[in-house]
């Protein structure tokens, strides 16, 4: 449970996020006619399971389970009732089947998928079966689609794309299918796809015995799910060859199962030669895949694409979902028909534009030869500017000043260098008479970036900035690429500069002046160039250019954001995007699009306007072909969904948004740093602290390649690692961490500023977990004194501060004085952000300690019971950080000498506690309570005790080491 000064963890604005919609579902996967020996008898009609669902009819039965439609009369909704056997193989206790069944569909229930089937909830029944309840789609199977009627192999491929997306989501997720098949897959009457029946899924699954491997399947094994003992989990047709052999299951064994699938639509044989079942295991084993049919009009390109899916090699398929889906949507016909059609709609308007803008190059007789073309960059970026941007940068005296100027100046000189070359190529062409409208196109793209290039070594060499040398890396790595105008795809689908000389003139004369607006956007002077912008707008529109207008109010919008006008911000991108699309600046209209997301449904919480926005979103991103513009869409709608509590949606977003970064900006570009900061605070969120750490790491090491050890992003990025790494329970590393970043921001920032408080307080919090309390307390302190004179003293900052003192307090015995503190820091979260915000839970739960320790149990009891009841309904039931509160209340009720009732609640914190300091803060009271309510298990509250007893004893609190210690002495191991 981290402090706010971490990245506090929030609960979506208006509640959870919407449930799927239910619709009635008139056939199943499940054969109908299949006896189901396990049941006692199918309910009938009208009888109502687990107290709340009330039976319709049977929709279908096969030997896993009975699938039937109910009604929710708790939620008032139609669902799909799955019921399973309880034990999957003679080694599973009822309780272990349980457990499993219940912990997949939680896993299910929190993937929340556009593409994926919905599952509501699970749980045991009377006679010992079990139930998932789930989504209830009126369709049919993805086979059954398939075979009503003749597809096309791009309606075939569509609809498997879609199915692809929703396995890869599962993915993200954690998620291994185990049984992909069309069979698997709905096609809903209202054409949306979605992956069903995840029985065989698992999280992490193991490796299978490869001696259970049957040596012989029946032809009903064949096309079944197997699960009886002895036999593989899956369907044998579709399974990879290394599960075959019993190796573990993973995503590459999901992705070819979809291969062999959608090889199977699309040519309607499988891809082995299946004269017999044991001569397709065979084939399948040696790799043996047989040709496509020459009659099939399937391209060629998506045949490579699927048959390298189905690798017998699992690590020569592709690495991902995500990577199978984008090469089978990179249909090169499609883009080539579109380009057709554009060029047909605009060949005429291009044609004028590129005669008139080679009429323009041609006035420049005085133009100096190829050789000196680099005279054209003479007071742009050439000695005496690149020495006045040095003196300008140095001259801030800030400690990374000189290691930022180096990395400025060498970023302008290989962008001008590179600019200069392609100039030369471009010039000798057309002196060899290669010229064409493609030419003209690339001229006026390298006349763009020149006049970019000038407007931001204009900026930074005008003399000593502090606040512009912190973007100054940044604003030289972020200059429009070059390659652009080398890209004949690119250049092509660009808007054209306007036909009539007379408006061309003006505009290329209001582009210079837009260019020092971008560069003051990207250097972070928001509030100069948002002085500049407003005035320009007056000069921009009465010339009726739609892309330049377009790009203006875009610029407008983003610098309104960046100086917290989000309302303003919304306007001006509304018009951005009406401008944009008048222009048919498609690239224009995503980027508007995706700032618009953020501003409506993040800075200004209307999520519930921002979610239907959503798809359009991705949609018109992906429409662009343009791979960053597609990254930033993907990146601000895993920032959405972030805010919505989404996790896993927020992760599959991010992720593919770092792989196109890193692949159209390459793999040290700002905002490939930013992507994986972002995947850290998801992981942070999603409570795996490793896989947070390592998004941290890599993150902050990029940062201090490409910007310096010293600059201010590197101690934003020092702080996740520190806090993972404080919720792994590595106080001492975390410690260094939080001490790296208060002496950097102290050194950079000044010894009276914010984020110094910010990093006091971080401090003060880990010193306490290292049981070094009067230093913890004199930290809190400071942060809390500097706190007060910046922000005053209502500020709802200082809540964090004040529990981190409370804590230290609390640990010393001044139990009276930590209550003063924690309630205090609760008023102030309540009145900030409402009653049923997670940082309230946390606030909750530090003062209902307190007043167990000062025997006010019932006081303390209510104040826990609603720290759990916001968190459930925040995070679900099954966050890691539950396990603080639940720790408290198991405390409470030992405190009572109610051990019995204690021991369910601290086992539930075990189960939830990660790795590190709340597992030893576990570990000991349940030791306790098993110790008292269950006498035949004190060898288990031993080891338990002794194992946190060695957590505390590693990190060196000695105060909780000895205190355990003396209840070992008292307790010895029967």
């Amino acid at each position: 449970m981290s402090d706010s000064e971490q990245e506090p963890k929030t609960a979506p604005a208006s509640g959870p996020p919407p449930e799927a919609d239910t619709v009635i579902r008139s056939s199943s996967s499940l054969s109908p006619g299949k006896e189901v020996t396990w049941l006692s008898s199918i309910p009938t009609p009208g009888q109502t399971l687990a107290g709340r669902y009330m039976i319709f009819e049977q929709l279908g039965q096969g030997g896993m389970g009975v699938v039937l439609a109910a009604y929710d009369t708790r939620l008032d909704r139609r669902i799909a009732l799955k019921l399973l056997r309880s034990q999957e193989d003679a080694s599973d206790s009822a309780g272990d089947g349980e457990a499993r069944l219940v912990r997949e569909a939680q896993a299910m229930a929190r993937l929340n998928h556009l593409h994926v089937v919905a599952v509501y909830d699970a749980g045991p029944l009377e006679d010992g079966s079990l139930f998932i309840a789930m989504e209830y789609v009126e369709g049919q199977t993805l086979r059954k689609w398939r075979d009503e009627q003749p597809r096309t192999w791009r309606q075939v491929l569509a609809a498997y794309l879609a199915a692809g997306r929703g396995l890869a989501a599962a993915h993200a997720a954690g998620l291994i299918h185990r049984d992909f098949k069309p069979d698997n897959v709905l096609v809903g009457k209202d054409g949306r796809v979605r992956v069903t029946d995840f029985g065989l899924a698992r999280t992490n699954p193991g490796p299978t015995n490869a001696e259970q491997v049957p040596a012989s399947l029946s032809s009903d094994t064949w096309d079944s799910a197997l699960t009886v003992p002895g036999t593989l989990m899956g369907t044998p047709k579709y399974m990879a060859p290394e599960l075959m052999r019993g190796e573990a299951a993973g995503v590459r064994s999901d992705l070819y199962a979809f291969c062999v699938s959608l090889y199977e639509a699309l040519y309607g044989q499988l891809p082995f030669p299946a004269s017999s079942m044991a001569e397709y295991s065979r084939a399948r084993r040696e790799g043996r895949l047989l040709p496509p049919p020459t009659s099939s009009d399937v391209p060629p390109w998506l045949a490579r694409t699927v048959l390298q899916g189905l690798h017998v090699d699992p690590l020569q398929r592709p690495s991902s979902m995500e990577a199978l889906l984008m090469a089978l949507a990179n249909d090169p016909e499609e883009k080539r028909r579109a380009q057709r059609m554009t060029g047909t709609l605009t060949s005429v308007g291009l044609l004028l534009a590129a005669l008139a803008i080679w009429g323009w190059g041609r006035q420049h007789a005085q133009e100096p030869t190829c050789s000196q073309v680099s005279r054209r960059l003479d007071g742009i970026w050439d000695e005496a500017v690149k020495v006045r941007v040095r003196q300008s940068l140095l001259g801030t005296n800030l400690p990374y000043a000189a290691a930022t100027a180096e990395r400025v100046t060498t970023a302008l000189q290989g962008y001008a260098e590179r600019w200069v070359k392609q100039s030369q190529a471009l010039c000798q062409a057309e002196q060899t008479a290669q010229n064409s409208r493609l030419a003209a196109l690339r001229e006026s793209c390298l006349e763009r970036r020149r006049s970019r290039l000038h407007a931001t070594t204009e900026l930074l060499a005008r003399g000593a900035d502090p606040e512009l040398l912190e973007k100054a890396a940044q604003a030289a790595q972020s200059l429009p690429p070059l390659e652009d105008c080398e890209d004949d795809k690119a250049l092509t689908a660009a808007v054209p500069p306007p036909e009539d000389p007379g408006i061309r003139a003006q505009v290329e004369a209001l582009q210079k002046k837009e260019d020092r607006v971008e560069a003051l956007l990207v250097s972070g002077k928001y509030k100069e160039g948002l002085a500049a912008a407003e005035p320009l707008l007056h000069e921009v529109e009465p010339v009726g250019d739609a892309p330049l207008t377009a790009h203006l109010l875009f610029l407008t919008g983003r610098l309104r954001h960046d100086t917290g006008d989000y309302k303003g911000a919304e306007a001006a991108l509304r018009q951005a995007l009406a401008e944009s699309a008048r222009g048919k600046d498609r690239v224009l209209m995503s980027r508007s699009l995706s700032y618009l997301l953020i501003v409506t449904g993040v800075r200004q919480k209307r999520l519930q306007e921002a979610t239907p926005l959503a798809p359009i979103v991705e949609a018109v991103a992906e429409a662009t072909e343009d791979d960053v513009a597609l990254a930033l869409a993907l990146h601000h709608l895993s920032v959405l969904h972030q805010e919505m509590g989404q996790y896993p949606e927020a992760w599959e977003k991010a992720t593919r948004a770092l792989a196109l970064r890193e692949k159209a900006l390459g793999p040290e570009h700002p905002d490939v740093a930013s992507s994986l900061q972002h995947l850290s605070h998801i992981a942070w969120w999603m409570g795996k602290y490793p896989l947070a750490l390592e998004m941290a790491e890599r993150s902050l090491a990029l940062k201090k390649k490409v910007l310096g050890p010293e600059h201010p992003e590197v101690a934003k990025a020092l702080k996740p690692a520190a806090a993972a790494l404080r919720d792994l329970g590595r106080y001492e590393e975390a410690r260094e961490r939080f001490a790296q970043v208060l002496a950097l921001q102290e050194k950079v920032l000044g010894p009276e500023h914010p984020d110094v408080a910010s990093a006091l307080s971080n401090l003060s919090g880990v010193l306490t977990d290292l049981g070094r309390f009067e230093e913890a307390v004199q930290y809190s302190e400071r942060a809390l004194a500097l706190k007060e004179k910046l922000l005053g003293k209502d500020h709802p900052d200082l809540a964090s501060t004040l529990n981190n003192l409370g804590n230290a307090l609390s640990e010393m015995g001044r139990h009276r004085e930590a209550m003063e503190r924690h309630a205090h820091a609760l008023s102030l979260q309540e009145k900030a952000r409402g009653p049923q915000h997670p940082l309230v839970a946390l606030a909750l739960t530090l003062l209902g300690t307190d007043l167990m320790n000062l025997g006010r149990y019932e006081e303390a009891r209510q104040k826990l019971e609603r720290a759990l009841a916001i968190q459930e309904k925040a995070y679900g039931k099954d966050h890691p950080d539950l396990s603080y509160v639940l720790m408290a209340q198991g405390e409470l009720l030992l405190a009572q000498r109610r051990p019995i009732e204690a021991l369910p609640v601290l086992e539930r914190a075990l189960k939830l506690s990660p790795e590190g300091g709340i597992l030893a803060e576990v570990q000991f009271p349940l030791a306790r309570a098993i110790w008292e309510a269950r006498r035949g298990e004190r060898p288990r509250a031993v080891t338990l005790a002794t194992a946190a007893r060695m957590h505390w004893q590693q990190v060196g609190q000695g105060s909780k080491q000895d205190l355990i210690s003396q209840w070992l002495a008292a307790h010895p191991s029967p």
